[in-house]
C-alpha cells in the first residue's frame, strides 16, 4: 500500500480549498449586481395587498372640487343683485312717448311718468330682491328689474303698457317734485340735462312745467312760489 506523506495531502487541501472559494466568488458576483440594481425580489414587496393605497394631494382635491353648485352660485347671484340704499334712475320709455323716474330708499321706491303735456301718473311701492313692484292711486302699475346698474320692465298706465330701461341718474339729474296750495309739480331731469314735467292743478287740468333750475329750486307756479324737492323714495305722493 502506498502512503501519502503529510505535505501531500496538505498540498491537496489547499488547492482544493481555493477552487471552493473560486466557484463561491463567481456565482455571489451576479447576486450581488441584481441586489444593487434593482428593487427586491422579496415576494412580499411585491404581494398587491402591501403597497399602499394612492392618496390624493390636497391641492388635486381642492382643483378637482367644483366651486359651488348650481343652487349656491344662483342663491349667491341673487345676493349680490341688489339696490343701492338710495339711487335714482330716469329715462326715456322705449318708444320715446314719455320720461320716466325711478327713485329707491331702502326697501321704499317712488316713480313718475309724465309726456311734458297731460300724461303722469306717480306711484309707489317696494324695492326688494332686485325687483319693484309700484302702485298708483288710480290703478297704474310699474314693474321692473335691476340688471347691472339699470333698471328694465313696464309700466302700465290708461290700459297702456309702455315698456323701459333706464340707468341710474347723478344728480341734478333726478326727480323732482312741488307742491303747492293749488298746484303739484313734477320734474324729471334726464342725465343730459333734458327735462320733462307737468303742472297739474286742483282741478285736475295739466300743463308743461315751468323750467327747474335744480341749484334754485323756487319756482313760480301761477303766481305762487313753490320749492321743488327730491323725491327719495319714501315719499307720500
Amino acid at each position: 500500500m502506498t502512503h501519502r506523506s503529510p505535505l501531500f495531502t496538505l498540498a491537496g487541501l489547499v488547492i482544493a480549498f481555493a477552487v471552493f472559494f473560486g466557484i463561491n466568488l463567481a456565482n455571489s458576483a451576479p447576486r450581488q449586481a441584481v441586489d444593487d440594481g434593482y428593487p427586491s425580489a422579496s415576494p412580499t414587496a411585491n404581494t398587491p395587498t402591501d403597497q399602499p393605497s394612492p392618496v390624493p394631494s390636497q391641492t388635486a382635491t381642492e382643483e378637482a372640487s367644483p366651486s359651488g353648485s348650481p343652487t349656491e352660485t344662483a342663491t349667491q347671484g341673487a345676493e349680490d343683485a341688489q339696490f343701492p340704499d338710495k339711487v335714482v334712475y330716469a329715462g326715456r320709455t322705449k318708444d320715446g312717448s314719455a320720461a320716466i323716474a325711478v327713485a329707491v330708499l331702502g326697501d321704499r321706491a317712488a316713480a313718475y311718468l309724465c309726456d311734458g303735456r297731460n300724461v303722469e301718473s306717480w306711484l309707489r311701492g317696494t324695492a326688494e330682491n332686485a325687483e319693484l313692484k309700484l302702485q298708483a292711486k288710480s290703478g297704474d302699475t310699474l314693474e321692473a328689474r335691476l340688471e347691472g346698474s339699470k333698471i328694465s320692465g313696464e309700466i302700465e298706465i290708461n290700459n297702456e303698457k309702455l315698456d323701459f330701461t333706464i340707468g341710474e341718474a347723478k344728480p341734478p339729474a333726478g326727480l323732482y317734485r312741488a307742491k303747492g296750495s293749488k298746484t303739484t309739480i313734477g320734474w324729471i331731469v334726464l342725465p343730459d340735462g333734458t327735462q320733462v314735467g307737468i303742472q297739474t292743478d286742483d282741478q285736475g287740468a295739466s300743463q308743461a312745467a315751468p323750467e327747474l333750475d335744480p341749484n334754485r329750486p323756487e319756482v313760480d307756479a301761477d303766481g305762487e312760489e313753490v320749492t321743488a324737492k327730491p323725491v327719495e323714495g319714501n315719499e307720500e305722493i
